[in-house]
């Protein structure tokens, strides 16, 4: 009886442990299997945030290239504004120069004819000035005509002296003169 309580309580205990091994086993498959499957469930959300980060970060990057694209815009618009507004003030100067040189070439002209005229008009009072003076008689000696009384006719005035060539007055003015500014200056 020993013996079989032995065996027995050996067969219980083997029963016992093969039973334990085998929830041991299962509770270790169990376990895998569900760290396995949280493994995936983290995996997959990970995944997710992921993907719902990078698209975020795309729509970010869209609206920031789009915002940039804007203000590059703007900028070459003024710019474009700003050489139409130049183009169009210097194409208003432009057009009114024709006028203006030969506005100013009339005024050098005119000018040119004035220094001529002053450089003639100094020669004819260098010599006046050249020439004795008048003796003018005295205010006491002088008699009023007498209207009718058949007067001789009053001595003519000494003629004045030949004027000199005006082409060689005109050069010697010039010769005088500074050199003139070069006509594209």
């Amino acid at each position: 009886m020993a013996g079989d309580l032995t065996a027995s309580v050996g067969a219980r205990v083997e029963e016992i442990m093969a039973s334990a091994r085998q929830a041991g086993e299962a509770l270790q498959r169990e376990v895998e299997e569900a760290a396995a499957r949280r493994a995936a469930e983290v995996r997959l959300a990970a995944e997710e945030d992921a993907r719902q980060v990078l698209a975020a970060a795309q729509e970010q990057a869209q609206r920031h290239l789009e915002e940039s694209r804007r203000r590059v815009q703007a900028f070459a618009d003024a710019r474009v504004r700003r050489i139409a507004e130049l183009t169009d003030a210097l194409t208003a100067a432009a057009e009114g120069l024709p006028e203006k040189l030969a506005e100013a070439t009339q005024v050098r002209r005119q000018v040119d004819e004035l220094i001529v005229a002053l450089g003639a008009a100094a020669e004819q009072a260098a010599r006046e000035a050249g020439r004795p003076a008048i003796k003018l008689p005295d205010i006491g000696s002088l008699q009023p005509p007498t209207p009718g009384a058949g007067e001789p006719a009053p001595a003519a005035p000494a003629p004045a002296p030949a004027p000199e060539d005006p082409a060689a007055a005109i050069a010697r003015v010039r010769a005088s003169l500074p050199p003139r500014p070069p006509e594209n200056a």
